[in-house]
């Protein structure tokens, strides 16, 4: 018997390669918000880029993004996202590992088209942070001990700041600033990673539209990782929750003003950016930061009061019912 195989051939390959790609490509039908390219854009207009190399960042980051959600789903256990089945939920685990793959490599791919080497160095940095926060997410998920605020800020920067502060590394190897005005960039968009954290854990309990999205209070099933646990002082262990368990638990939250704590950080840490972008333009004069500052106005976050969902279970009866946390 001869153990070559004849069929593999470039057809063979290009249809097996469709096939292992399709899960990712089903997800990327529904876009997010496209927040890190909103941000590529901002930060190509400090750099003074050429558009033809910002639009490649833009394709890759978005690439590498999806992928990240895809795993990120997976070990949440998330069933919802983007308002549809989670790519797991819709073709399996094992699927959504292997196919969840392809956007890391897709984006690399992209980058090597810039012909710059570093810039290639600094999108596998920026993977490999992100799965080193990735694992120490996963770790205090499966636990019963909070982290501190501290530690939970280290994650952040990690795993959430890696792809913000990748842009800033690709731009500063095409087109260098000077060191200084370099770092407090860098430190404005590691802070960025923690507050845009801060308001998904916020939005994950406690925001309407959020719920229509990603699914009902996710988080609370979560194990102990949101920043939201950390300021009520009491851990949930990693488990499944009723509605009405889930309901009794953000009733908690806000009658010991939880929510209300979490705001005023988040308010307090998008102040801290803003401070950011001024000690920016200060040091470098030269340097436009209409476009990061109009990004940031963007991402700040401004709930409307009808989108609080505690706010709704003040004005209905309590579940009878007893919290298993």
């Amino acid at each position: 018997m001869n153990p070559f195989c004849s069929s593999f051939d470039d057809t063979w390959y290009l249809n097996a390669r469709a096939q292992w790609s399709e899960p990712f490509a089903y997800q990327e039908r529904f876009p997010g918000k496209a927040v890190r390219t909103e941000l590529m854009w901002a930060l190509s207009v400090l750099y003074g880029l050429p558009s033809v190399q910002t639009h490649t960042l833009c394709a890759a980051i978005e690439k590498m993004n999806l992928s990240s959600l895809i795993h990120d789903d997976l070990l949440d256990g998330d069933t919802v996202r983007r308002g549809v089945p989670t790519v797991w939920k819709q073709y399996g685990t094992e699927v959504a590992l292997v196919s969840g793959m392809y956007g890391y490599l897709e984006g690399l791919q992209l980058l090597a088209k810039l012909n710059d080497l570093n810039v290639v160095r600094a999108g596998i940095e920026s993977l490999e942070r992100l799965h080193v926060g990735q694992y120490l997410d996963a770790k205090a998920s499966a636990g019963d001990t909070l982290p501190t605020l501290e530690d939970y800020g280290c994650i952040a920067q990690a795993n959430t700041g890696c792809f913000f502060v990748f842009l800033l590394k690709a731009c500063q190897c095409l087109k260098p600033l000077e060191a200084q005005t370099y770092v407090l960039l860098e430190r404005m968009l590691l802070l960025m990673g923690i507050y845009y954290r801060y308001v998904n854990d916020y939005c994950d309990i406690n925001h309407i539209p959020h719920f229509e999205k990603k699914g009902f209070a996710m988080d609370l099933e979560g194990g102990p990782k949101s920043f939201l646990m950390i300021l009520a002082g009491k851990a949930l262990v990693k488990g499944a929750l009723t509605s009405d368990q889930k309901k009794q638990i953000i009733r908690e939250y806000g009658d010991a003003g939880v929510f209300d704590a979490a705001l005023a950080l988040m308010e307090q840490t998008y102040g801290q950016l803003l401070r950011f972008a001024d000690a920016i333009k200060r040091r470098n004069s030269t340097v436009s930061i209409h476009a990061l500052k109009g990004f940031l106005r963007s991402i700040h976050f401004q709930p409307e009061p009808d989108d609080n969902y505690y706010a709704t279970l003040l004005r209905s009866p309590p579940p009878v019912c007893r919290s298993s946390h």
